[in-house]
């Protein structure tokens, strides 16, 4: 998978120096895992996030329905003609 801001770290690592030595090579390595950790911790926390918001609302939207709603007649019953 080609990252962007990958490539262009790694542009900018070689620009800056034309001999790039195996240290600089192995701390570009650790910015980039570390930015990788950081983006996928935060993905996993929009994930949960938008997961407590769908079973928020389904279990708000479901409590409405819990009790059954009892409603008026629209014609009145035989007991309201006698009297």
């Amino acid at each position: 998978m080609d990252d962007p801001f990958e490539r262009h770290l790694r542009n900018l690592m070689q620009d800056s120096s034309a001999h790039a030595s195996p240290e600089d090579d192995k701390r570009l390595e650790r910015v980039l895992h570390r930015a990788h950790i950081h983006s996928g911790l935060f993905d996993l926390l929009k994930l949960f996030a938008n997961w407590g918001w769908v079973i928020s609302e389904g279990g708000s939207r479901g409590l409405r329905h819990v009790r059954p709603v009892r409603r008026a007649r629209d014609n009145p019953s035989s007991s309201d003609l006698n009297s």
